[in-house]
C-alpha cells in the first residue's frame, strides 16, 4: 500500500467514525442510529448514501488522478528516450 493509499484509507475511516459520532450526538443514542442503519426504509438508504458516497467519490477522484499522472510520466519518459536515440 502506498503512502497516498494509507492517507486515503485513514481519511475514509475518520470520516465514517466522525459521522457516526455526529449522528449519535444528534440522535442521543447508538440504538437509534443502528435502528436507522438496518431499518430497510428510505431513511436507511439516505444515511448509507451520506456515509459512503463521499468515500466513493474521493477514492474515485484519487484513483483517476493517480492514473493520469502515471500516464503523463510514462509518456514523458518515452518521449525523452525517443529523443536520445
Amino acid at each position: 500500500m502506498t503512502r497516498w493509499q494509507k492517507i486515503g484509507l485513514a481519511i475514509s475511516i475518520l470520516w465514517l467514525i466522525g459521522l457516526s459520532i455526529f449522528l449519535v450526538v444528534v440522535h442521543s443514542t447508538w440504538k437509534t442510529v443502528v435502528n436507522i442503519l438496518v431499518a430497510g426504509n428510505l431513511d436507511t438508504l439516505t444515511l448509507w448514501t451520506v456515509m459512503l458516497a463521499p468515500v466513493v467519490v474521493l477514492w474515485s477522484i484519487g484513483i483517476v488522478t493517480a492514473e493520469v499522472v502515471r500516464w503523463i510520466r510514462r509518456r514523458q519518459t518515452t518521449a525523452e528516450q525517443d529523443g536520445e536515440g
